[in-house]
C-alpha cells in the first residue's frame, strides 16, 4: 500500500484561498458589472419620476436583500468545504 503524505493545513489554506481569491477580475466581468450598475441606476431614475416616487423604497429593499449576500456566500463556502472534507475522508478511508 502506497503511503500518501499531505499537509492538512496546506490543503485547508489552498481551499480557502481558492474560494476567496478567485473572484472574477477580468475585463469581461468588469463590463458586465458596469452594465448591471447602469441598468440599476436607470431603473432608480424611472422610479424617482413616478407618482409617488418609489426610488427610496426600492433602494431600501435592495439594501435589505444585499445585506444577506455575505451570509449566503459563507453558507456556500461551508457546504463546499464540507463536501471536500467528506471526499478526502472517503479517499483516505479506502486506501
Amino acid at each position: 500500500m502506497r503511503e500518501i503524505s499531505f499537509d492538512r493545513k496546506s490543503i485547508r489554506t489552498r481551499l480557502i484561498t481558492a474560494f476567496v481569491v478567485t473572484a472574477p477580475r477580468g475585463e469581461e466581468y468588469r463590463k458586465i458589472h458596469q452594465g448591471h450598475y447602469h441598468h440599476y441606476e436607470d431603473f432608480i431614475e424611472v422610479l424617482a419620476k413616478l407618482e409617488p416616487p418609489l426610488d427610496e423604497r426600492f433602494i431600501k429593499i435592495m439594501d435589505e436583500q444585499l445585506d444577506v449576500i455575505p451570509f449566503e456566500f459563507s453558507e456556500m463556502f461551508i457546504d463546499g468545504f464540507k463536501l471536500g472534507a467528506k471526499m478526502m475522508a472517503e479517499v483516505f478511508r479506502n486506501e
